[in-house]
């Protein structure tokens, strides 16, 4: 990093990193591209829907099949949290690509788009951060000149990768989840934002289409404290020309952030945690935002005397109010995708101004890592398979019990391509190629990739096993239709202690008519989830006041007639039990 001397009574000028011609040599497009379709498609195929996305996927269906209002999202007649996008583009997806993909395959297909959005959205938002003056090197005085375009595709280039290489957004990002929607729209806010000083027209309708997303999906409080965030960056920056454009789109942004929050009436609301909330949130957040919080970290640090910087100052001011509101959100650790966009930004900040030695720890780091989880994924899936190792499989018949594995050449083909295909890039990064500057992030987004994959294609059929709700579901609709005779229409069934995921999913695979809680006292059945059943007629008067009439209405279920009970492989916590309420005493 150069930092010209200043002139005693003049400004002191922002510092500029020092590159070689060699730093901006371009990475192949074909490899990039295979990279992301690698690491965006395993997750979404393949897989029935599990508690951490089965409440979205229940409402999508509800509202694609007229049993839910388009504007007061619910499930079986309950609210749900949330906004509204989410949900109708999972619904119209459905209605438009169900016969085709299936309802489950269908719903994802919005959720698979916005992934990939967010990538080429923060690839775009790094590359015009770094188009600007300046973020711009030094030029050499006896080489040839450095292209602004070369160099801020590189760094894009590192910027992506180190989004890719975040290990939060592997779980959460390939799940149909409000906060996956949510991500899309900061995303485009941070877009909207590198574009505002060169194209204010396109980077309003941007950062607006952004605030919008925000706003319908959620987070109405977010987008309304990132629109007059972003208004006093311009307000404040005079690098911003033609001020009023983006100032408009800001105002329709906070007055669309106003009429949800008043819509919702106070429903979308935040809390300052506790101490050992706080010691739990930057305990996840260490792992969540890893590698690029210390390389954004560092990036802030070398770049301090730029820190005023519209470059700088843009994507550290999200990425702190990102934080914030992840602080804000009551546990719900999804939230913190937010803040990896803005992040993976400042950590290409770093790239060029990180020691070789640094970049040589992260490498190894990496190689040893991902190599070794690597080889775990391979080793039990043999165990899986054989029986052998001996202790490895004996775990896996413990976690999913009845699980009988079988091989398929296709997963088993596509799983050694991305091995042989991680040697390469071992391979090629051992090699001669120490200048591009992209190159400190290779290992890290590849190592990601490839466990991503290897889970996805090996792993999954017994993930699936011990996650799903199908057999369970069906299990339960054999024993109502026995019950219920073919020529009796469908009965009700009234649902007990089960959550609302528990509820969206078991619905779904069995068909049933669900009516949670004390609104089905009218139903033949009772669904009842056992752990509840424990509480003692004395800890009722400490339970919250709208519980108390649920665990009346539980024992007075379980006074009928036992017809069934099941629960997912290794979940025998998670016990529940159908009752017929007709022969209640």
């Amino acid at each position: 990093m150069s930092t010209p001397n200043a002139i005693p009574g003049q400004e002191r000028l922002p510092a500029r990193p020092v590159v070689s011609p060699e730093a901006v040599a371009r990475l192949p497009r074909w490899p990039l591209w295979l990279l992301c379709v690698a690491y965006v498609l395993p997750g979404f195929i393949g897989r029935d829907p599990w508690k951490g996305d089965g409440l979205a996927f229940g409402v999508m269906w509800q509202i694609a099949q007229g049993h839910s209002h388009w504007l007061t999202p619910t499930l079986y007649g309950g609210r749900v949290g949330g906004g509204w996008l989410e949900y109708w583009l999972g619904a119209i997806s459905v209605r438009a690509f169900g016969s085709w993909l299936g309802a489950i395959g269908a719903s994802r297909v919005p959720f698979v788009a916005m992934l990939g959005l967010t990538l080429v959205q923060t690839w775009y938002a790094a590359y015009h951060f770094t188009l600007r003056d300046t973020a711009q090197p030094v030029q050499p005085a006896f080489a040839a000149p450095i292209s602004a375009r070369s160099y801020a595709r590189a760094m894009a280039d590192g910027a992506l990768l180190s989004l890719v290489a975040c290990l939060g957004l592997l779980g959460r990002g390939h799940e149909t989840i409000p906060e996956l929607v949510q991500l899309g729209g900061f995303t485009s806010l941070l877009l909207g934002l590198s574009l505002l000083p060169s194209k204010p027209l396109r980077a309003s309708a941007t950062t607006l289409g952004g605030l919008l997303i925000l706003a319908a999906s959620g987070a109405p409080w977010l987008a309304l404290f990132a629109a007059l965030t972003a208004a006093i960056l311009v307000a404040r920056h005079t690098a911003v020309s033609r001020p009023l454009i983006p100032g408009l789109a800001l105002a329709a942004g906070i007055t669309a952030a106003l009429g949800v929050l008043f819509i919702l009436h106070g429903e979308s609301s935040a809390q300052w945690p506790s101490w050992g909330a706080l010691q739990h949130f930057f305990g996840t957040i260490a792992w969540f935002m890893w590698p690029a919080w210390p390389l954004a970290a560092w990036a802030v640090w070398r770049w301090r005397e730029s820190l005023g910087e519209w470059h700088v100052l843009a994507p550290l001011t999200l990425l702190a109010l990102a934080t914030l509101a992840a602080m804000l959100a009551a546990g719900n650790a999804a939230t913190l995708v937010l803040a990896l966009p803005p992040a993976a930004v400042l950590a290409a900040l770093a790239l060029p101004v990180m020691r070789r030695g640094s970049l040589a720890a992260l490498d190894w780091f990496s190689l040893m890592f991902f190599t070794l989880l690597a080889l775990v994924v391979w080793v039990l899936w043999l165990a899986m398979l054989t029986g052998f190792p001996a202790k490895p499989a004996a775990n896996i018949a413990r976690l999913a019990p009845g699980f009988v594995a079988h091989f398929s050449w296709w997963p088993t083909l596509l799983s050694v391509l991305a091995t042989l295909g991680w040697a390469t890039v071992v391979f090629w990064r051992a090699g001669r190629h120490r200048h591009p500057l992209w190159k400190g992030m290779v290992l890290s987004a590849g190592g990601v990739t490839l466990v991503w994959v290897l889970v996805a294609l090996l792993w999954l059929p017994v993930l699936n096993y011990a996650s799903t709700y199908r057999p369970l579901a069906a299990s339960l609709a054999a024993v109502l239709r026995a019950q219920q005779g073919s020529q009796q229409p469908a009965s009700c069934v009234q649902t007990l202690g089960l959550s609302q995921p528990q509820q969206a999913l078991v619905g779904y695979f069995s068909g049933a008519t669900l009516v949670p809680g004390l609104r089905g006292a009218g139903c033949r059945f009772a669904l009842v989830l056992r752990p509840l059943r424990a509480v003692a007629p004395g800890d009722i008067r400490h339970m919250p006041e709208h519980m108390h009439g649920e665990i009346r209405a539980m024992r007075q279920a379980e006074r009928g007639v036992l017809l069934w009970s099941g629960h997912r492989p290794g979940e025998p916590d998670e016990s529940m039990s159908l009752y017929g309420k007709s022969a209640a005493k």
